[in-house]
């Protein structure tokens, strides 16, 4: 029992609770309007749909060049400030960079966007609104407002399932999915941004030098962790292209679907769980050194909540999936069947990664990183040299990424043990 106590800290997870709860009635509301809006939109324009979210989830998490990461272990509230202005004007930077290249690549390479066509340039609003989100909620974070976290996710999740639904009923489309998308990002900035505004005063006094100076400190958040961040995101992401590619856009569609379900507990849990974490395990390390009693606890929090949870979604997703969203959908759950496993891993590991990050090892991170793209690659050319099916090619994925999943775990491990690493 006092083993548990020490786990199960009460601090430790009122605070996992308190965003949890906003992100599961969040979730919740999305499941509720998952039938309904299955049925108003077509697998062919999920699959439009999901090819420019899958832009997007590669992209807008590290518009900030991973600076807004830096702003939750910041020393002090001085240089929080500071890290909050140079993510805001990266984030600037690389949407106006990103924009220049979209407009030009539609105008010389059209071909490059033939199944998404001129709805490509709704991404640039998107990734402006993804950088200022990134930024203010780790601002939050680092002051523990998890109750203001909590009650935004609740706001754009109705937001965003209203806006389907309604503009699903009206026929428009992929129109509707976008801008439902869209409407949801600019909800609740006002709210979030509150605390941060009242410290507008300190932050337009930061200088050029002091951002100068954060942005050498931090150098290896854009330099490692900003590249191993979007390297694991296009290791998914490719693999919505090379479906596209093998077996069309219908199957991206059911893919999108299986990876939404089996998303699910990964949203809910593992990213107020990696908030939490990635706090409370640099505060214990610039205290001690170490953050070994930090990773124990999450990990078992994380293994409680994977195995029941996957094992479920194992045995009867291909069930589950034709009852919820429609006989026409039941392949999305023998999609879900094949990915569960790696989906179980996936959810222990992805919480702690950050611990590389923590001792400035992000260069150890891109490494890993980047064999999931050389794994995705091989899969793809072997699944088209040998005519896989799309369950061989799922299978293979599933499999290959498991083991590196194992393998970041082991490193990580070694690492809140305090064993040295070389870059």
């Amino acid at each position: 029992m006092a083993f548990l106590k020490r786990i199960f800290s009460v601090k430790y997870i009122n605070d996992i609770i308190t965003l949890s709860v906003g992100t599961i009635i969040a979730q919740i509301i999305m499941i509720i309007s998952s039938p309904l809006i299955t049925r108003l939109y077509t697998p062919s324009q999920f699959g439009v749909y999901t090819l420019l979210m899958t832009i997007v989830s590669v992209i807008g998490p590290n518009i900030n060049g991973r600076f807004d990461m830096a702003i939750v272990t910041s020393e002090n509230k001085k240089e929080a400030d500071i890290l909050t202005v140079t993510s805001i004007l990266f984030c600037l930077i690389m949407t106006i960079l990103i924009s220049i290249g979209l407009i030009l690549m539609y105008i010389f390479v059209p071909d490059t966007f033939n199944e998404i066509g001129p709805w490509v340039f709704i991404l640039i609003p998107i990734f402006m609104l993804s950088g200022l989100i990134n930024t203010l909620v780790s601002y939050n974070n680092k002051y523990k407002q998890y109750k203001l976290i909590r009650s935004v996710s609740v706001i754009r999740s109705i937001v965003l399932s209203l806006g389907q639904v309604i503009f699903g009923f009206f026929g428009l489309g992929i129109f509707g999915l976008i801008i439902s998308q869209v409407i949801s990002l600019a909800f609740g900035v006002k709210k979030q941004a509150k605390y941060c505004l009242n410290n507008f005063r300190q932050l337009i006094l930061v200088r050029k030098s002091e951002v100068l100076a954060v942005v050498k400190k931090y150098k290896n958040q854009p330099i490692y962790s900003f590249p191993a961040n979007v390297v694991n995101a296009l290791s998914y992401s490719l693999t919505y292209f090379f479906i596209t590619s093998m077996y069309g856009v219908n199957e991206v569609g059911f893919y999108a679907l299986c990876q939404t379900v089996l998303g699910l507990p990964i949203t809910i849990i593992c990213s107020n769980v990696s908030r939490v974490f990635f706090r409370q395990a640099g505060e214990s390390y610039q205290k001690n050194g170490s953050f070994y009693s930090v990773f124990k606890k999450t990990i078992l929090i994380l293994s409680v909540g994977s195995i029941p949870t996957f094992l479920i979604l194992y045995l009867f997703s291909n069930k589950l999936f034709a009852f919820a969203f429609g006989t026409e959908w039941g392949v999305a759950g023998d999609y879900a069947q094949i990915m569960a496993p790696m989906f179980a891993i996936r959810f222990i590991t992805i919480p702690v990664i950050s611990s590389l990050l923590i001792i400035g090892k992000q260069s150890i991170e891109f490494g890993m990183q980047i064999t999931f793209i050389i794994f995705s690659f091989l899969i793809y050319v072997f699944a088209k040299i040998s005519g896989f099916s799309i369950e061989t090619y799922l299978l293979l994925t599933s499999i290959l990424f498991c083991i590196n999943y194992l393998i970041i775990l082991t490193v990580i491990f070694r690492v809140a043990r305090g064993k040295a690493l070389k870059v």
